[in-house]
């Protein structure tokens, strides 16, 4: 509960930000840091937690940081609107079947997930606007769960 208090305290009155070790050069422009409070994640904190006992995310994120930027779209977006409409994550629709608004990570919701446990305030990100360029950050980004580092 103490542990609690602090990390609430810290939230109030502090900026802390979870900032990747590595940018690779020419992947992308546009890194920000962002609010954890403002990104939405795409499944349920439930399957995420789920996943990062599963996988052993905890030890690694302990260990080794956040390697790599997470990847965050507004909703704006069509192609974010497209993928929200298929009907995996009702939870981020309207009753009327519009998405709701905000700013959703594509790649990176463990990362969040641990920041936010962790008692981060922002967390860096780059801000992706289409389809090519989130795919293109995927396809050199990604590690696969049997591959993170412990």
């Amino acid at each position: 509960q103490i542990l609690q208090i602090v990390i609430l305290y810290k939230r109030l009155v502090m900026k802390i930000v979870l900032k990747a070790k590595e940018h690779p050069e020419g992947l992308y422009n546009d890194l920000r840091e962002l609010d954890l409070d403002e990104l939405i994640l795409m499944p349920p904190d439930e399957w995420l937690k789920d996943r990062m006992d599963e996988f052993d995310y905890w030890t690694s994120f302990k260990n080794n940081g956040m390697i790599y930027p997470i990847t965050v779209s507004p909703h704006t977006e069509d192609w974010v609107q497209e993928r929200l409409q298929r009907g995996k994550t009702p939870q981020h629709l309207k009753a009327n079947g519009d998405v709701r608004p905000g700013l959703y990570v594509q790649t990176g919701n463990k990362r969040v997930y641990w920041a936010r446990q962790e008692g981060y305030t922002h967390i860096e990100g780059y801000y992706v606007t289409n389809r090519e360029d989130k795919a293109k950050i995927r396809s050199k980004l990604h590690i696969p769960h049997t591959e993170i580092p412990r």
